[in-house]
């Protein structure tokens, strides 16, 4: 059980978030620096270890999402979590790095009920701060054992092909904000990319790490790309219609950030009339304000919206497990994988 946020919420976890995150949680300590330099302090803080006065803090954060998967996929096809813990540590990083420019690009003040870095210290040193993180993660990759030279190049160039899709996506994701043409099938290809790039190498590397079968991996990296879309389609319905005081941010959230989401590209799309009239009206303003946000939600009620996401993200889902049961892995790995699987589209934080 996790403690989770303001309230003391307690949430059951899947196992494999459990299973290595003492582990996970060691590794990334023992990768970020113990120099003077306070940009130092400021990671410690981004990774949710100090308070911002670099007291330490209780509770786990995050959910260690691209890790875990790194060092489960291992361990499914017979390799041993200690091969796959650099790269694991490698992914995390690279996902805060993210995290830390996304902030800034989206003026987020927020994320996990705490203040962002760039909101306590200012974009300048954040931005330094993100920088510092991706060299580190760079740094980690140096540390193999007993991989051998050919596959520790494979995992460089994964991992390079993983960031630049990332960053791409995120482009996309910033030159969609406004827009009322965003397709579906755009929606897709920018989700494919900023989220989907980091999780679908999560599972791939971890399985190229445990074992020499190409084709087993390429079954990973399918199954990958798949829970991609599911974590992200989640997202976008928490970030419409989620708890405020289990994901710390308001009902209708992405809306009021005129974020192209899949929830609102969906309206956009199957609403007619009036009613696309008055959403093209809403998402031309510059600012929106709280009647505007509560007629988007009428008309995203109106179409079905979020039983549309949803069913997507089920679908998703179908087809990750479906596509890993074709590597014919264990059975308990199976149950672990499905347990995670259904908690990623059925999440409220």
């Amino acid at each position: 059980m996790i403690d989770e946020y303001e309230g003391r919420i307690s949430t059951p976890v899947p196992r494999i978030l459990e299973k290595y995150r003492d582990e996970i949680s060691e590794a990334l300590k023992i990768s970020i620096s113990d120099q003077s330099i306070f940009v130092y302090e400021m990671l410690r803080y981004c990774l949710g270890w100090v308070d911002k006065t670099g007291e330490p803090v209780k509770g786990v954060p995050g959910k260690a999402l691209r890790p875990s998967l790194c060092l489960f996929a291992c361990e499914s096809v017979g390799g041993r979590v200690t091969n796959a813990m650099p790269t694991a540590v490698s992914l995390e990083l690279i996902h805060n790095f993210s995290l830390i420019h996304d902030e800034i690009q989206d003026f987020d003040e927020v994320r996990h009920h705490r203040p962002t870095l760039w909101s306590i210290w200012g974009a300048p040193k954040a931005l330094v701060a993100g920088d510092v993180l991706r060299m580190i993660a760079d740094r980690s990759l140096e540390a193999y054992g007993d991989i051998d030279v050919g596959t520790t190049l494979r995992q460089v160039a994964l991992l390079t092909e993983a960031c630049l899709d990332m960053i791409e996506g995120q482009y996309m994701d910033i030159s969609f904000e406004g827009k009322s043409s965003v397709t579906l099938y755009q929606y897709m290809n920018m989700i494919a990319r900023k989220t989907g790039a980091l999780i679908r190498s999560s599972i791939h590397l971890g399985s190229i790490i445990g074992s020499s079968d190409d084709e087993v991996a390429r079954m990973f990296r399918r199954s990958g790309q798949s829970l991609g879309y599911v974590f992200q389609i989640r997202d976008d319905i928490l970030g419409t219609w989620g708890k405020e005081y289990l994901t710390g941010k308001p009902v209708g959230s992405d809306i009021r950030r005129k974020k192209n989401s899949l929830p609102i590209v969906y309206a956009m799309s199957e609403s007619q009339g009036v009613a696309k009239k008055a959403l093209k009206e809403v998402f031309s303003k510059n600012e929106l304000e709280d009647r505007d946000v509560e007629l988007v939600l009428e008309i995203m009620e109106d179409v079905r919206s979020m039983e549309y996401s949803q069913g997507l993200a089920e679908e998703f889902c179908d087809k990750a497990l479906d596509t890993l049961r074709e590597a014919r892995l264990s059975r308990d790995a199976m149950d672990d994988f499905g347990e995670l699987v259904h908690f990623l589209a059925n999440r409220e934080f």
